[in-house]
């Protein structure tokens, strides 16, 4: 039976959109991609879904990656058992091909399109096109304001934690839990799972229980021992010989590992806070406080003061993200009043046959 995932390549984060792109495939192996270029409403999402949906008729596994701007929409399906994966290759995560033909071949959704009519929107796509740029900008400000605001809550924090503690729990838990099963390192491979989108905060919890069943969390309100921790483990892990999936805070894309999953263990361990609405169902939960010297409490008051500042900055940046969807709507259906998706599909069966089927 085909397995399915979810997860995200790209993040809405402080700094702007972060793109971990670079893990759809490796151009030096032989893996193949297909890169999609066009327009907003163009055909690109629809064609992978139809790809995908191909697969798994056939058994195969399938991750889906969605789109962090619209969880509604692809960015890429990857079908590891073909070394196959397809990707929609425009702004904000543009990806390009490294060796055209050899592993890498693009499809154009504007070889459907009536390029006439398009040329006499050209005012109105224009005018939208850097609105919806401008509603992004307007939420990233927002939120590198909420993310001064958690580091400034992990600062405070930092003086209390025992660092030494967490080590020693780390090794004596990866002796227990994670027994050496390959000489070589395994693979490390970069997720995220949780993404800031126009709908709220997603947390991709399916994801976690399609890969393993054991489910260990990590309580930790302000991100003061999680971290650590978690990395920690995975990086372990990986000089054990298992393949890491490394999920990491969109908030902090290049330094906080939020959750880590080993499906070779059966195993996954995510960090539990207030913020992340999830349905999962812990083995166990490890909390923060052990690790905590006394006197952290007393920092509490401005800890959640800057909590609630923080929720009421992401709210803004939540609110921003939705006039950028609903601008990139009206974008859509410019492009989509003038495709010919009849022609596409017969191209995406095409495209089927030539990858999936064969």
């Amino acid at each position: 039976m085909a397995k399915t995932i979810c997860t995200f390549l790209g993040a809405n984060t402080p700094k702007g959109f972060v793109s971990f792109f670079d893990e759809l495939y490796n151009p030096y192996s032989e893996n193949r991609a297909y890169i999609i270029k066009g327009g907003p409403g163009t055909g690109k999402s629809t064609l992978m879904k139809k790809v995908g949906k191909a697969a798994e008729k056939k058994g195969l596994d399938v991750e889906y990656v969605f789109c962090s701007s619209d969880p509604k929409s692809l960015d890429g399906i990857i079908i590891p058992q073909k070394g196959l994966c397809f990707a929609d290759g425009t702004s904000p995560h543009t990806v390009e091909p490294k060796f055209p033909g050899v592993c890498e071949n693009i499809i154009n959704t504007g070889d459907f399109w009536d390029k006439d009519a398009l040329f006499k929107k050209g005012d109105e796509i224009r005018t939208l096109t850097l609105e919806n740029s401008l509603h992004h900008r307007c939420s990233s400000r927002y939120l590198a304001a909420a993310g001064k605001l958690s580091e400034e809550n992990m600062r405070t924090m930092a003086p209390y934690v025992n660092t030494e503690k967490i080590f020693s729990y780390v090794n004596r838990f990866v002796k227990r839990e994670l027994p050496q099963i390959k000489k070589e390192p395994g693979r490390k491979s970069r997720r995220f799972i949780s993404a800031v989108t126009p709908f709220g905060k997603i947390f991709a919890d399916s994801t976690v229980t399609s890969l393993c069943s054991r489910v260990i969390a990590v309580e930790d309100e302000y991100s003061a021992v999680s971290p650590l921790l978690i990395d920690s483990v995975g990086e372990l892990a990986v000089k054990r010989g298992y393949d890491v999936i490394f999920c990491y805070c969109p908030m902090k894309p290049f330094g906080e590992c939020e959750h880590i999953i080993i499906p070779e263990a059966n195993l996954a361990l995510v960090s539990h806070k207030s913020t992340h609405a999830s349905s999962l169902l812990y083995d166990r939960v490890i909390h923060s406080r052990r690790f905590l010297s006394e006197g952290a409490e007393k920092n509490k008051k401005r800890l959640v003061f800057n909590k609630k500042l923080q929720h009421e900055l992401f709210m803004q940046s939540i609110s921003c993200l939705k006039n950028a969807k609903e601008t990139h709507d009206r974008l859509e259906k410019i492009y989509a009043e003038n495709m010919d998706y009849n022609l596409l599909g017969e191209y995406t069966q095409k495209i089927i046959s030539e990858t999936v089927d064969v």
